[in-house]
């Protein structure tokens, strides 16, 4: 398992910690490979992840998925039901395939997501208000 870098994960590798990370294509939240570990991931550009929302959270105005009128739906309800919805950042992602390994602190960073944090936080806070 790897050092725990809370507070300091910007530009590091999600699995092996290292920040020796090429970004490809000049992008800095995009796609990059860990030159110690060999891992392909999404860029962590946040040192505290779970504080804020990343450039292309699901739960972010004006997203995709926001828009999806089916998509939201599925995200407000995992917020409610509070399933824990985990960042992409800094996840193992397979480009030939587009998929991520899912979150497994042993193999690595697995943060929950900022923006489903605050969904979560404030569907609690309104069902307190209704009781």
């Amino acid at each position: 398992m790897r050092k725990n870098y809370e507070g300091d994960e910007a530009g590091r590798c999600g699995g092996c910690g290292s920040r020796d990370v090429l970004t490809l294509q000049g992008d800095p939240g995009g796609l990059g490979k860990c030159m110690a570990c060999g891992r392909f991931q999404h860029v962590e550009t946040r040192d505290w992840p779970e504080s804020e929302l990343c450039d292309d959270c699901a739960y972010r105005k004006g997203s995709p998925e926001r828009d999806d009128p089916e998509e939201w739906a599925k995200l407000k309800r995992i917020a409610q039901d509070g399933t824990a919805f985990h960042c992409h950042k800094g996840l193992a992602f397979d480009p030939a395939t587009g998929d991520y390994a899912p979150p497994d602190p042993a193999t690595g960073r697995a943060t929950i997501c900022a923006g489903w944090l605050r969904a979560n936080i404030a569907h609690h806070r309104r069902r307190e208000r209704q009781s």
